[in-house]
């Protein structure tokens, strides 16, 4: 299986989720054998956080939890399934975005400098933010 197709169910799975405010940074599954014998990956992910938190996420009838199965079945035919990382990838710089970050004081043009952005649009004395990604809102 295409890791391109875990990240974007994990993406999704992250964005159907309650905002937290935190960035994620990855997602990690683990497998689990049902009373069968069966092997399957968990209903539950951890969600690794940019300051070092993780959090847990129900998967269950998500996009991620059907391809986690597609891809328990794959590494089950190898002879393993093992703990997924998912990573998460940052959001791509949008030419001309106002934002406000970690890194800098104030709202200002989004540069490659620029920790965790949120963008900004003016709203009375306080831009409205934003994170320019659903899933780390």
């Amino acid at each position: 299986m295409e890791i391109t197709e875990l990240t974007a169910a994990a993406v999704q799975a992250l964005q159907d989720r309650e905002s937290t405010g935190k960035a994620a940074t990855s997602v990690t599954v683990e497998p689990t054998r049902d009373d069968s014998g069966w092997i399957r990956y968990e209903d539950t992910a951890h969600v690794a956080h940019h300051d070092g938190t993780t959090q847990t996420l129900s998967i269950r009838d998500t996009a991620l939890a059907a391809a986690l199965e597609r891809h328990a079945d794959d590494e089950a035919e190898l002879g393993s399934v093992l703990a997924v990382t998912i990573p998460v990838p940052l959001p791509t710089i949008t030419p001309n975005s106002r934002v406000r970050c970690e890194e800098h004081p104030g709202t200002h043009l989004e540069t490659i400098a620029c920790r965790w952005p949120h963008n900004a649009a003016a709203d009375g004395d306080l831009p409205q933010v934003g994170h320019p990604y659903r899933v780390t809102d």
